[in-house]
Parts: C-alpha cells; sequence; structure tokens
C-alpha cells in the first residue's frame, strides 16, 4: 500500500511542484486530479480553489515547498474565475464523453472476453470437425475484416483480460488482429486481407498436438525442438483440405525468415509467402510482449525496438516499417508521462491520429473503474512526454495501469 503522500500548506506551494487535489474532478479547472505546476496562473487558481493544505508529491516535484513567511510572488492580472469556470463548465460537458469512453471500454472487454470463448470452442471444433469449424472461423474473421476495411476510424483498444489460462486463445487473436492492422497499412484487398486473417488465426493450430510442456519450454532438447517444429506440418494436416492455398502457406511458413534462418525449410526472401512474412511480424510481436513468463514480457516499445534493432535481418524491411507505423510511437500498452506529470497507460490508437492516443490516468486516490480516460486528440493542451518502462515504476502504478500484465486487443468501430 502506497503512504499517504505529505501535505503542506497552499501557502508553500510553488511552480514545479507536483500536486494531488483531494476534491471532486468537476469541482476544480484542472484537467487531472494531480499534476505538477506550470506556471504561476495555474497557481494562483490553485489558491482561489479555497483549499488550507495540499498534498504533493516529492518524488515528481522539481522544487520543494516555499519557506513559511516567504513573500509570496505578485500575481499575474485576473479576469476573476471567468477562465476557470469557463473550463471547469467544459470538463462538465466533457464528463458525458468521458463516461461513453469508459463504457466503450467495459463493452470491449465483455466483447473481447466473448471471443475468447468463441476462439477456444473453434480450436475445440476444429480438431472434431475442421469443415464445419473453418466455416465459423471464416465468419469471425469477416467480420473482423469489416470493422477494419469498412469503418476509417477503428480503434485498437487494450483489453484488460485477467484470462491467463487463455492465453493460447488471447496469442491467436491477438496476432489476426495485429496482422489485419498491418494488412490495412499495406491497403490490402479484402479477399487478401482475409486470407490474412484467417491464416494468423489459425497459425498455430497444429500445436494442439503437442504436450504443452514443450510448447512452453524455453531452451528445448534437440528432439523437443525437432517435435516443436512439427507444428507447422500439424496445422496443415489438421485444416489443410479446407482452407485455401494462402492461409496453407501461412501455417506452413510463419516460421520462416527473410534472411533463411526460420524452419520448416529455411526459405528466403519472396521464397516465403507474402502473408506469412505479415503473420511472422505480427506472431514475434506478440510473443516479445506476451511471453509464458510474463517476467520476460517486453513493453511496446521495447518489442518493437528489438525487432528493428536487433532482428530486422529476420523480417521483410517494408513489412515491419509498416507495421512500426500502424501501431504508432505509443501502441496500445505503453506506460508514458504525460506533460502534466501524471502517469498513464495508452488504451486506444485510431489509425492516422498515433500521436494522440486515449490513455487511462494513474490516479491514486480515485478507484481504478473511475479512472480519468483522457482523449490526447479532444485535449490539445496535454501531450505525451516520454514512455515509461513499467519495471521502473512502483509496483501500486503497474498494478492500478495494467492489473493484468497480459496485453490483448480489441478493434472497435467508431460508429456503430
Amino acid at each position: 500500500m502506497q503512504d499517504p503522500l505529505p501535505k503542506v500548506g497552499v501557502e508553500q506551494v510553488q511552480v514545479g511542484m507536483f500536486v494531488s487535489l483531494d476534491m471532486p474532478w468537476l469541482d476544480h479547472p484542472f484537467l487531472v486530479n494531480s499534476f505538477r505546476i506550470s506556471s504561476e496562473k495555474q497557481l494562483r487558481a490553485l489558491r482561489e480553489l479555497g483549499l488550507h493544505r495540499i498534498a504533493y508529491d516529492p518524488a515528481r516535484s522539481a522544487v520543494g515547498p516555499r519557506e513559511w513567511g516567504s513573500a509570496l510572488p505578485a500575481p499575474p492580472p485576473s479576469a476573476s474565475g471567468t477562465d476557470d469556470g469557463f473550463r471547469i463548465e467544459a470538463k462538465r460537458q466533457g464528463a458525458t464523453r468521458m463516461a461513453e469512453q469508459r463504457e466503450l471500454i467495459r463493452s470491449c472487454e465483455k466483447a473481447y472476453g466473448e471471443c475468447v470463448d468463441s476462439t477456444r470452442n473453434l480450436i475445440a471444433d476444429l480438431l472434431r470437425e475442421p469443415a464445419a469449424a473453418t466455416a465459423l472461423a471464416g465468419a469471425m474473421v469477416g467480420e473482423l475484416a469489416s470493422t477494419f476495411l469498412d469503418d476509417p476510424g477503428a480503434t485498437v483498444m487494450l483489453i484488460a483480460s485477467r484470462k491467463r489460462d487463455d492465453a493460447t486463445h488471447q496469442h491467436a487473436l491477438n496476432v489476426m488482429i495485429l496482422t489485419m492492422i498491418l494488412a490495412k497499412g499495406l491497403g490490402l484487398k479484402r479477399e487478401v486481407f482475409e486470407a490474412a486473417g484467417m491464416g494468423a488465426l489459425l497459425h498455430d493450430i497444429g500445436a494442439k498436438r503437442i504436450n504443452p510442456i514443450v510448447l512452453r519450454t524455453k531452451e528445448r532438447s534437440r528432439p523437443e525442438e525437432s517435435l516443436y517444429r512439427m507444428h507447422c506440418e500439424y496445422g496443415l494436416q489438421i485444416v489443410g483440405k479446407h482452407v485455401a492455398s494462402p492461409v496453407c502457406a501461412i501455417i506452413r511458413e510463419h516460421h520462416e525468415c527473410v534472411d533463411g534462418s526460420g524452419f520448416p525449410a529455411g526459405r528466403k526472401g519472396a521464397d516465403i509467402n507474402p502473408l506469412a512474412r505479415m503473420v511472422a511480424i505480427a506472431n514475434r510481436y506478440d510473443n516479445l510482449c506476451n511471453p509464458h513468463s510474463l517476467a520476460e514480457a517486453l513493453t511496446p516499445a521495447e518489442a518493437l525496438s528489438q525487432m528493428y534493432a536487433r532482428e530486422s535481418a529476420h523480417f521483410d524491411a517494408f513489412m515491419l516499417s509498416t507495421f512500426i507505423k500502424e501501431l504508432g510511437i505509443y501502441p496500445p500498452g505503453s506506460f508514458v508521462r504525460l506533460s502534466t506529470g501524471s502517469i498513464a497507460i495508452v488504451v486506444a490508437v485510431t489509425r492516422g491520429n498515433t500521436l494522440k492516443p486515449t490513455v487511462l490516468v494513474y490516479e491514486p486516490g480515485v478507484p481504478r473503474r473511475a479512472a480519468l480516460v483522457l482523449s490526447l486528440a479532444d485535449s490539445g493542451e496535454v501531450t505525451i512526454d516520454a514512455v515509461l518502462k513499467p519495471r521502473a515504476l512502483p509496483r501500486e502504478v503497474v498494478d492500478y495501469l495494467n492489473p493484468r500484465m497480459n496485453l490483448a486487443y480489441f478493434a472497435q468501430r467508431a460508429h456503430g
């Protein structure tokens, strides 16, 4: 449990201090409850709230409290509280949009849970009745493809899923959505788009024939590695007769590398099916962010950096650069520091506006279910200052912003 923040008299507060207001969000003119004071104008507005004492965070403050009895600087000219009143009214109007955004996140989490359940049932059915199950898979892929292709404002949401026991099915969903993000960036036509999504959803179906212990083992023996590599062939045996040839190519070749270092055939460059090259990128990214051991998980920014700086020889260069561009500088799941000094996590990114994502803000005095969900596209005064590593943050901050520590994604239409 986090220790309570120290409090100082309002006369001691000065520019550069990180303060936390213990009052309803709609009763003050500031965008967030906790922030670093950046101007004398903000300081004046703070003093006009009528508070006697204010909590502050020494660790996030650039300066300490003013000494008692020191002369206060002359406040800048003020036209009464008109500006603050206007800002509070604007916040009241924005509160409805924020409530809608919270409800959208909750509905996406519910829909995602249903998709995970459907994927689990689908994969089980594929092993028993592959013909019927692949038809159902095609319908699922087609619906998601329509979200991306028919709605330019479709948003990729970060989902707070706690279903660690469903990691295999989450991986299939994640790789499908990530592949579709790349397919959208590449401008693929619907038929090819859906084939890429279908192959991504089914890419690891052959792993169902392999002992889970072998799948989770990081350092496999030679026989174990040979068995693991058979999952590509097993996948073709399960669904190969029921899916189109591009889907078969993805299942067979999603572990091939452009430099020839992959498996099962050591194909190189253009000899690897283009859709398989796409799924290879999405698959690697999700495995870096969601490994079997959460202690080894990379942040989205770290995963993209590793793929670009250290593993680029494995991937199609143009596809990798497109993937990075589409996810943006701040992919969903990124921990960031805002220009207010607050810490937040990126929960949604809209194509074409990746520099201004939607974030969930850490407010220690506010329950997470009521946390501030801030669209930076609608808040011109707030920007992202830096990307943070969760390992460097206090445990309570990480638990508040990302209680599941497992990155899962869902695509949400902007309209209807």
